[in-house]
């Protein structure tokens, strides 16, 4: 019986990154030959806003989009730690901190995903960088 206990306890775990509310954003690992990241928001109107105001795939590099991401990151995380803002909005988004590194190469498709929930989050809460961005 502690033989199978340790053995579950020692089990390789699974990365997450969450940064709203929890699991609003889950970024996980899958633990096999290679690394896979996989992007799930859980975000009422997410998704219909992402289809209304996306841009295709291809406008993008990895890049161009993980240099915006980890801006994003730095201030989503600096909002997360203000606890000013959560007395003035009780139910920000700015929740959970997210882990998000930059050497680790996540897809395009990840890192256009994030930065489109960026945008949206943008659009619904105001600016999340503290100067403006030029597309």
């Amino acid at each position: 019986m502690v033989l199978v206990a340790l053995f579950f306890s020692c089990a390789p775990s699974k990365k997450t990154i969450t940064p709203a509310k929890p699991e609003k954003i889950e970024l996980t690992t899958d633990n096999q030959d290679s690394t896979e990241y996989e992007l799930t928001i859980i975000d009422p109107g997410f998704e219909s806003w992402f289809e209304m105001h996306r841009k295709p795939v291809w406008y993008y590099t990895k890049d161009y989009l993980a240099a915006w991401n980890i801006q994003y990151v730095t201030a989503w995380n600096m909002k997360v730690r203000d606890v000013n803002l959560r007395h003035v909005q009780p139910d920000n988004p700015f929740i959970m901190e997210i882990d998000y590194q930059p050497r680790i190469d996540y897809s395009l498709e990840l890192n256009y995903k994030l930065y489109h929930y960026f945008l949206f989050i943008e659009s619904t809460w105001g600016k999340i960088l503290t100067y403006d961005r030029r597309n």
